[in-house]
Order: structure tokens, then sequence, then C-alpha cells
């Protein structure tokens, strides 16, 4: 039996775990094939190393050796470019390989917004290890940074270029920072906070065009005003890869349509992590995506197993300043809200009309923090 996977990332190689605990490696053969030029690294952490502080080799999870010790034909730095369900095979830019089950976890690509200039050099998007390189050595040379974009990895991202380029702004189209996580008075809170560690930002702004010649000179605002930029970083949210499947009859929309198995509308072929949409759903975030991955290997095997829906959960953590959000974040059809807490600190309860816990809103800590969490990650 012959297994083959795309992509690398957490989805690809849970998936790939679970192939070989139950597989026998004298018969069978699992190949994963791979644009990056790194092994299995954690990903969460790739924004760290814009820094300096870390190297992608420091978040390396399963090097090159684990891969061969397990009996996986890891193939790197190799692009799929078709895949022929009609043939069972895929075409890459390297070869053909033929498939008996197979998973699409390619997962997902920055978005770019269609901003004039944006194609200039020194703007930059950060999804993998060379972009992370790239970007570093650019920043090591830059007095002022642009990061268009104030939601969880653009504030990161601006956290870790702040400690290599003296200037480091933040352009948000919203009123306050994190809106699909907090809500205005926290968002206010971790604004002020980050204010006074001196981060600068210019929120409800959104980038007119980016200003130069082949470089970046400047960045424009709706309102006009103009940033002087050695760099930007587009921090815009990221899409689904599914250009491999555009020409077959897999099922799409957000992203590749699985079911609870991970299964797509093609039989043997199945989708996990970011790439895959589970009822309207494209999650983005590392905990789904492996999970996702366990299950679509399991399946792949004949070990029967199904994904259940997913609790939604954030964090923020940067120079001691911890946000946490979870579960449900509005109030209607039943759910209230309670304000326990609003300082320098900050926590708002969503209970159900049962009276229980099913989200939250939390900045810093408080003695009830971790109860909360848990009551709502098992609600």
């Amino acid at each position: 039996m012959d297994y083959l996977i795309i992509g690398s990332g957490v989805a690809g190689v849970s998936a790939a775990k679970e192939i070989i605990k139950k597989i026998d490696k004298k018969q069978d053969n699992v190949t994963i094939i791979s644009k990056e030029s790194e092994a299995f690294y954690y990903r969460p952490r790739l924004i760290q190393c814009l820094s300096g502080d870390i190297d992608v080799r420091d978040i390396i999870i399963n090097d090159r050796d684990w891969f061969a010790k397990n009996s996986i034909d890891l193939r790197l730095e190799e692009e799929v470019k078709k895949i022929l369900p009609d043939d069972n095979q895929v075409v890459s830019d390297q070869g053909k390989y033929s498939y008996d089950k197979l998973l699409l976890a390619q997962g997902a690509k920055p978005f770019v917004p269609a901003i004039a200039g944006v194609d200039k050099e020194n703007i930059f998007t950060l999804r993998n290890s060379e972009d992370a390189r790239i970007i570093y050595q650019q920043a090591k040379k830059s007095e002022t940074a642009v990061v268009i974009g104030g939601g969880l990895l653009g504030l990161e991202s601006a956290f870790n270029l702040d400690n290599v380029v003296p200037k480091v702004f933040v352009v948000e189209m919203a009123e306050h920072l994190l809106q699909k996580q907090l809500d205005k008075r926290a968002g206010k809170i971790l604004k002020d906070k980050l204010e006074r560690m001196g981060c600068n930002f210019f929120l409800k702004s959104l980038t007119s065009r980016f200003i130069g010649n082949q470089r970046l000179e400047a960045v424009e605002l709706n309102n006009g005003t103009l940033i002087e930029a050695d760099m930007a970083l587009l921090s815009a949210g990221i899409r689904s890869n599914q250009e491999l499947v555009e020409d077959t009859e897999i099922a799409t929309a957000q992203g590749i349509i699985v079911n609870d198995k991970m299964e797509t509308s093609l039989e043997n072929i199945y989708a996990a992590g970011d790439s895959a949409e589970f009822e309207g759903s494209v999650y983005g975030i590392w905990p789904p995506s492996m999970e996702q991955g366990k299950i679509a290997g399991k399946n792949m095997v004949g070990s029967a197993a199904r994904f259940a829906s997913f609790i939604p959960s954030h964090t923020l953590k940067i120079a001691g300043i911890d946000v946490t959000s979870l579960g449900i974040l509005e109030e209607g059809k039943g759910i209230t809200s309670e304000v326990k807490r609003d300082d320098d600190n900050y926590c708002r309860i969503f209970k159900n009309s049962e009276g229980k816990p099913v989200g939250a809103i939390i900045i810093g800590q408080f003695a009830e923090k971790d109860d909360i969490i848990k009551e709502i990650k098992h609600y």
C-alpha cells in the first residue's frame, strides 16, 4: 500500500505518525512531499525567529534522521504541480508518484491585499522558515518597519521585529486590536499596555499604497499619513492552498471540503489542516490541524476515527502580557456575559442559558483563570 502525503506541516506529519503505527514497513510505503527546506518544525514559534533570539533549527521537532529511522520517505524542496485522481497519481516538479491513499495537507498561504505597490521589494509575508530568514536579514538593516494587520500574528511579529528594528508601526483597520478575539474594552487595555512598552499603532486605518521605485520607501494611509519605512510585513490572514484540486472533482469552498473522517468528495483522498474546510470552518491554528492530521491518518489505515467540532482558543504572550480568548465571544441566542475584573487586567465570561461558561476574554492573571478555561474546554 502506498500512502502519499502532500505537506510536511503538523497535519501531514501527525497523519504519518498514525499511519506508521499500523502498516507493515516491509510492504507499505509512506512518502511526504514538501516545498519546505527544513524538516518538521513548530510553526507557531516561527515568528520568534524575526527577533534573532532563535533560529529555525531551534524549533525543529523531527529532523530528517527521524523520518528516515521511521521509514518515511521525506522529500523536501519539491513542489507538487498536479494530482491525477483518475490515475491515482501525483505529479511534482521532480517526478511522478502513485498512491493508494492520498492526504492533502499543503497548508495555506498568506493573504496579500490588493494594495497599490504591494509588489515592491522589502514587502514581505511570513509563512515558512525561508520567509523568516529573509525577513530577519532585512530587519537587521532597517530603521523603520510597518506591520499591516493588528491580529495575533501581526502583534507578535511587531513585538519580535521591535527587538531588531528601532521603530515599528502597526496599521490596523479595526477600531481596536485583536478584533476577532477581544471586545473593545479588552482591546484598549492591551493597546495601552503595548504602548507603554514603546509600540506604535495606527487604528481605524487602511493602507492606501506603498511608495517607492523598486524598493519600499514609505507607506501611505487612507487619511494621508505617510510612514517612511525600510520594510513592511503583511499580516492580513491566510487563504487555503487548493490550487491542486482546481481541475478535479474534489469539492471546495474556503478550503477543501472534508467530512468528520477527513475524507474529501473523492474516494481515497483526504485533506487536513489549513487546506481543509470542516463544517464551514478553516481553523488556521496548530491544535485542530494536529487533530485533523491524526484523524486522517487513522482513517487512511482503516482505524475508524472522527473529528469533533473544535472550540476556538487563542493566546498571545509577549513581554509578560498574557491574553487568552476562547469559545463563544458574543452575546445573543441565550448567551449572556459578565465582567469579573476590569482594571489593568480584564476578565469577561460568556455563559449559556444554564449559567455554564462557554467563552472568555482574559487579559492578565487572576485566581479563577485556569478553572474557567478548563470548564469551557470541557463544555
